[in-house]
Formats: C-alpha cells, sequence, structure tokens
C-alpha cells in the first residue's frame, strides 16, 4: 500500500519503518522544521541539547528491544541518581527509605504507612482493578491523610490542576512501579540515558533507518486536510500539495488530528477530544556549576513559583554539555491559559528565585543561557474509568489508523511506551492491508 504518515516523532518514525519493511510505500508528513517531536534536541549555544528531558527506567523493555535493533545498545549508560523534595522551606533528601525515615514533614507513623503502601504498589501487576478508584482515595486509604497532603496532592495538582480530584488510581501506581523497577538493592536508583546525544540518537537512527529503506520524511510540512471518499482515506493535503494515500496512520495529537479531519465521522471526532490533553511549559537553563546532586526536585512548597527542578547533568555528566549544567523546570498547563504563553523572561525570573530558594546563596551569574519551549498537548488527562472513552487505534474509518499518549495510559508518557505504541498500531495497520488484501 501507500501509506501516509503524520508525525515525525518517535511514534510516527517507528511506525514508518515498521511499515517500510512489510513493502509498504511510506511518506512521512512533519509540521516542525526536523523529526523528533517532544524527543528533539536543539542547538544550545554551541551544544546539543533535549528540548524535555528524557530518561530510562529498568521496566523500558521496548526502549531496549529497539535500540538493539538499531545497533544502539552500546550506548545505553546507567547512574545512580537521587531525589530530593522542597517542602516548607527547605530541601529534603527523598526517594529512598533512609531518606523517607529522615523526613520530618511526616510523622513517624506517615512515614511507615507511606512506605508500606509505596512498597505493596510496587508489586502489584494489574493495575485494571485500580482504573475506576480515584487517586486521591486510593491514597488516602493506603496511606492517610499526611502524605496525601504533603506528598501526592502537590504532585497530581502540578500535573493536573483542576482535574486533580477525577484522576485514576492506576496513573499514580504505573508512576510507583515504573520508577520501582529502577532500583537496584532496597536503596539505590538508577536511570539509564543513552550516551552522545540522549534521545536524539535514536531520533536520528531511526531516520536513517526510514530513508535507508525509501522511506520519505517530510518535514516543514503540516498536514492541512483529510481526504476522504465513500468513507475511506484518499489522501492528504500538506503544505499545499496533495499525497494520495491507501491508508492512513497518525501518531500527532487526537485533537489535532479531529480538528484536521472535519469530515471524519462526528462520533470518532467527539471521542478523540474526550479525554482532555494538558500543554507543558519548559525553561532550560544552562550554568556553569551544579545546583544540587539531585536529579530530580519536587517542589512541593506553595511558597515556590515552580513544581520542579530536574539536573539533568546528574543524569548525564556535564562534559556531555561542555561542563556546563542543564536544568530543566517544567510548568504543565493549559494551552489556552495566559500562564501557558507567559513571557519567557518572566518565567526565567521566577524560576531564578525558586532556585535562590532551593540553594541559598546561588549566584545568577552563573547562568550562562536560557531556553523556553512549549507543546500544547504534553500531558494526556488519565481519568477514572479512562479505558471506556479511549478512542480505538482502529478507527470509523477503515483505512485510518491514529494513536496518541492518551493510548499510553495508565502509563506515563516515555520514549519506550511510544516505541511500543508504535508496534501496536503498526500491527492495527496490517490488518487494514489483510483485509484489503482479502477485498482485492
Amino acid at each position: 500500500m501507500k501509506i501516509v504518515v503524520i508525525g515525525a516523532g518517535i511514534m510516527g518514525l517507528a511506525s514508518a519503518f515498521e511499515l517500510l519493511q512489510d513493502g509498504h510505500e511510506v511518506t512521512v508528513l512533519e509540521t516542525a522544521s526536523a523529526p523528533g517531536g517532544l524527543a528533539g534536541s536543539f542547538d544550545f549555544d554551541g551544544i546539543q541539547a533535549e528540548k524535555f528531558y528524557h530518561f530510562i527506567c529498568g521496566s523500558d523493555r521496548a526502549y531496549f528491544r529497539w535500540l538493539r535493533r538499531l545497533d544502539l545498545a552500546d550506548r545505553l549508560r546507567w547512574r545512580r541518581t537521587s531525589m530530593g523534595m522542597f517542602y516548607d522551606g527547605r530541601l529534603h533528601p527523598f526517594g529512598d527509605p533512609l531518606s523517607l525515615l529522615r523526613f520530618s514533614p511526616l510523622s513517624m507513623a506517615a512515614r511507615v504507612r507511606y512506605g508500606l503502601h509505596v512498597l505493596s504498589a510496587r508489586r502489584r501487576t494489574d493495575w485494571k482493578p485500580l482504573e475506576d478508584v480515584p487517586a486521591k482515595e486510593w491514597l488516602l486509604e493506603g496511606e492517610g491523610e499526611e502524605p496525601y497532603r504533603v506528598i501526592w496532592e502537590p504532585l497530581l495538582r502540578s500535573k493536573f490542576g483542576e482535574e486533580t480530584e477525577r484522576i485514576s488510581a492506576a496513573w499514580i501506581w504505573s508512576r510507583i512501579r515504573r520508577l520501582g523497577s529502577s532500583r537496584r538493592g532496597f536503596f539505590q536508583e538508577w536511570l539509564g540515558f543513552v550516551a552522545g546525544g540522549g534521545s536524539q540518537v535514536i531520533v536520528d537512527a531511526l531516520t536513517r533507518a526510514v530513508r535507508s529503506q525509501k522511506g520519505d520524511v517530510r518535514c516543514a510540512t503540516p498536514v492541512d486536510q483529510i481526504y476522504l471518499d465513500e468513507g475511506r482515506v484518499v489522501g492528504v493535503r500538506a503544505a499545499g500539495k496533495d499525497y494520495p494515500a491507501d491508508a492512513l496512520l497518525s501518531t500527532i495529537p487526537l485533537p489535532i488530528l479531529a480538528e484536521m479531519g472535519k469530515d471524519l465521522p462526528p462520533d470518532y471526532r467527539r471521542m478523540a477530544t474526550d479525554l482532555g490533553n494538558i500543554g507543558v511549559r519548559c525553561i532550560i537553563l544552562k550554568t556553569r556549576e551544579p545546583l544540587t546532586p539531585y536529579f530530580w526536585i519536587n517542589a512541593n512548597d506553595d511558597g515556590l513559583p515552580i513544581v520542579g527542578l530536574i539536573e539533568y547533568t546528574n543524569l548525564n555528566s556535564p562534559k556531555a554539555f561542555g561542563g556546563a549544567s542543564l536544568i530543566y523546570s517544567p510548568h504543565y498547563v493549559s494551552s489556552k491559559s495566559d500562564e501557558y504563553r507567559r513571557p519567557e523572561d518572566e518565567v526565567y525570573e521566577e524560576t531564578l528565585e525558586a532556585m535562590e530558594a532551593i540553594r541559598p546563596g546561588f549566584d545568577r551569574s552563573s547562568v550562562l543561557g536560557y531556553r523556553v519551549f512549549r507543546a500544547p498537548y504534553a500531558q494526556p488527562v488519565c481519568p477514572v474509568g479512562f479505558t471506556r472513552r479511549l478512542a480505538p487505534l482502529r478507527t470509523p474509518v477503515p483505512n485510518l489508523v491514529a494513536g496518541d499518549t492518551s493510548h499510553l495510559l495508565p502509563d506515563d508518557r516515555s520514549i519506550s511506551d511510544s516505541l511500543a505504541l508504535a508496534e501496536r498500531l503498526t500491527a492495527a495497520m496490517r490488518e487494514v492491508a489483510a483485509e484489503r488484501d482479502g477485498k482485492g
């Protein structure tokens, strides 16, 4: 078949490669000027840096599988990392049993109850019984009011805002289990990265793999319209040009697909936007020296103007970035809000204020530069009963397959899960091809 793939992120590139290996003719259309999507990188004054940080956990089996497939397994590195939590005006070590026992914002009884509940969640393998349980209810029942107020409520609020009360417990369980898979022994957390460029390494490898199979990757080519005839896709229009197609595979956010596909069935278009999706605004700072020893700091303090810091060079060595440290601070918020569009100089100033609070004596002159990136559909909402509201990968249009990060739920967004979803999308497209061949 002649297949058009919309989106040259990890999911789209991996899907395209699979379909090319099946013998199809594939064209990938991407709005941005380069492949990668949320996994892409940029030139940060002479160094390559990811626009949005990524890390690898021990349970990321699809990632490991694709690294082997792309001859990149020797690039995988693991490093011991640690977590901090800023609460009540103080930075506390957090994330391991010893730090938990010393975590003074919780009573000793609450610390023990929190630890036992997290351990129980890590051992759970089936999330389905949690789907219809609100996260708040599950956490309060398992841990009590103190851990929920100090630890979990700020996390949920920072991710989902006004949606917090309806988030499924399955989403929290998935986060606990994924991070728990990266422990060696009881006390040591180890996270992974791809040496020599991080996520850009796999973006570049997938792009090369697609092109080596004679696939066409066209960037700066936004799709404007999907053409349907007698209920089937017959092509798309992108950047002023028509692309005929026997089938269409979309990996872009479903709300965007619904907008460009005005002739798609109305019920499907409603389902495609039903769950909701939250944008992210992320600032990246380059500094002369490290800020803290932690990879991840949760800012669970209402007095702080940020929700967290990720000091990426405490995972990937500063040597990879010319000796500089990279610090990310994401803020999840509706892309329709003023906060999402907030001027970059204001975002920069509030981040500096937070860094000064987290490490008193921090020298602003050590900042060598900063960038702000925004993505309007970065965090799918995971409400109670989410699987019953997910749009199907096989859409009502027989030759249209479509998936986005909402299909990763209850798992959070990761490159590994995107690669696994690409395999599911490819399997769905194989069904389309089989049905077409059967009719022939």
